[in-house]
């Protein structure tokens, strides 16, 4: 089996990983990029043509600096690519009072200034009439959001960091990572690789290839579905927001139509645990749309209750749900795991904090609060 030497291998090329090879490479490191698959594809979490991106971060104001630089390198490499990557749109959060969603919300918008905008539930009907929210329920709506192309987002970066030298090596599978301080060594079922430094963010399968990762990542199979629009009130720019809702019933997201004629939505909340990701269950059963259907017909208008087209993908879930993001502690490694469901919109700058990372030892971006030490603190 042959070795091929290099600066950086990175490992898994969906999101994150294309996005670090195209800063890497942009650095003038001799990167090659390793997947199982053929980026971009819809065979783990990256895919289903759109993503959410937002400021006013319900989940902890930690993120709100590091969106902030990533909205930047979104639209610079939009420009470079010249596609159309990403596009503001609102977004409406409605949730019952003490909702995670809309006071989290609310916390980051007063902690960064950003502007955010609170409604009553009789003052959203009368802006958004095509949702029926529970009558105890407040409405924030920020329009510092919009959503990303994802696929084009993983090709734009991938295209542009082979422009700059990088290698994609598809098809071919990780078995083994082995090395020490400034050598790393990646074997696959093709050939083995050498180099100072490697990225992997291979996510369901993260902890396959590193086994101290397996008590901190837990993978959920995951569905979103397209419903057929009765009315071009959802393919409004202007009047058709982006939403997340926090229900009795589950978290539910959605994007208003952007091709005319569907939109697409989901549950944020539930999911069966995924024991082994290539063995995913990929067929969408009778339980998977059940219960967005019920969501579709009990809270929107407008809308045909049943799908028209659907998808399979999977969260991996870190035990609090934020992400695992830092150096490895014995390999020359950085490795970007547990996403839980909301980290595509963070790849371009944490591709840019793994570059640094590698090249530096440091980054000026404030990541200390995704590292794996926190579990390490709490446990000892």
């Amino acid at each position: 089996m042959s070795t091929e030497k290099c600066d950086v291998v990175v490992m898994g090329c969906g999101g994150f990983g294309s996005a670090a090879m195209y800063h890497l490479a942009r650095r003038g490191l001799k990167v090659i990029g390793i997947d199982r698959f053929h980026p971009p594809h819809d065979q783990g979490s990256s895919h289903g043509e759109t993503r959410i991106i937002r400021k006013a971060y319900f989940e902890h104001p930690n993120y709100v600096p590091l969106l902030h630089r990533a909205w930047d390198l979104w639209e610079d490499l939009a420009r470079e690519s010249g596609e159309r990557l990403i596009e503001r749109r609102d977004l409406m959060m409605s949730g019952p009072p003490g909702s995670e969603v809309t006071e989290g919300a609310r916390q980051s918008a007063r902690l960064h200034n950003l502007p955010l905008e609170n409604l009553t539930r009789e003052e959203a009907f009368r802006r958004f009439p095509m949702f029926n929210l529970p009558q105890d329920h407040s409405v924030t709506v920020e329009s510092t959001a919009g959503f990303l192309r994802v696929e084009d987002c993983i090709s734009a970066h991938l295209d542009l960091a082979r422009a700059s030298g990088a290698q994609l090596r598809c098809g071919e599978t990780v078995q083994k990572i082995s090395g020490g301080p400034g050598q790393l060594s990646v074997q696959t079922d093709r050939a083995t690789y050498s180099a100072a430094a490697g990225v992997l963010t291979c996510g369901a399968w993260t902890s396959q290839l590193l086994p101290d990762y397996a008590r901190l990542v837990t993978v959920r199979r995951k569905t979103l579905f397209w419903y057929p629009i009765e009315s071009a009130v959802w393919a409004d720019p202007v009047t058709a927001p982006i939403f997340f809702l926090d229900l009795p019933e589950g978290q539910f997201y959605g994007l208003p139509s952007i091709d005319g004629r569907t939109i697409k939505t989901g549950e944020h909340t539930g999911g069966e645990t995924v024991a082994d990701p290539s063995a995913l269950e990929r067929k969408i059963l009778p339980t998977d749309e059940r219960p967005v259907s019920r969501f579709v017909s009990g809270r929107l208008t407008k809308i045909e209750s049943k799908p028209c087209r659907s998808a399979v993908c999977m969260y991996s879930m870190s035990p609090d749900g934020h992400f695992l993001f830092d150096q490895h502690a014995d390999l020359p490694l950085v490795v970007g795991a547990g996403f839980s469901g909301h980290g595509f919109k963070f790849a371009s700058v944490l591709g840019e904090a793994a570059a640094d990372l590698i090249q530096q030892g440091r980054t000026s971006l404030d990541i200390d609060f995704l590292s794996t030490r926190r579990f390490a603190e709490h446990t000892s």
